[in-house]
């Protein structure tokens, strides 16, 4: 399999800053957010988020990070972990690739049970393949690619990489 290196783990690191910097712009008069991210790699990037934020402002990160198998995210049986924390509070629902936003649009319809206050989508990499109508608010990197192409997110010891396969 060829791959081609799109961010390396320093670019990485400054998108999620920007992607921080953009969601306190946003939620500038709020004093608590939730980050939902995706079992797994999406929740691992809603931590490294939440360090960001509360390095930069006082503004409290709570985190729910949520269970969906990517595979048959409409079939899946969804569970999010301290779902009490949504109910109206601004949320932010996490991923490292947003491809046809069908296993976002899961997430989102599980989420909307909790009664947040508004909900945005925060992505390292959105892919231009939609076919749900779901878009990403806060993006590290945009691309339309082929359909046979695929982006991968990956970590390998404590390295952060996206590749185009």
């Amino acid at each position: 399999m060829n791959k081609t290196c799109l961010l390396n783990h320093e670019e990485i690191n400054l998108k999620l800053d920007r992607i921080a910097w953009q969601i306190l712009e946003h939620h500038v008069d709020t004093d608590c957010i939730v980050l939902v991210g995706l079992v797994d790699r999406g929740a691992r990037l809603a931590v490294k988020l939440k360090e960001i934020i509360e390095s930069h402002a006082d503004t409290k990160v709570l985190l729910s990070p949520i269970h969906i198998d990517k595979s048959s995210p409409l079939k899946s049986q969804i569970t999010i972990d301290n779902s009490e924390q949504l109910n109206d509070r601004p949320v932010i629902l996490v991923d490292d690739v947003l491809n046809s936003g069908v296993t976002l649009a899961a997430a989102l319809k599980q989420v909307l049970v909790h009664i947040p206050k508004s909900v945005m989508t925060a992505v390292l990499a959105n892919r231009a393949h939609h076919k749900f109508p779901i878009q990403a608010n806060f993006v590290g990197l945009s691309l339309s690619t082929t359909m046979q192409d695929h982006i991968l997110y990956e970590e390998k010891d404590g390295k952060m990489s996206v590749y185009l396969t």
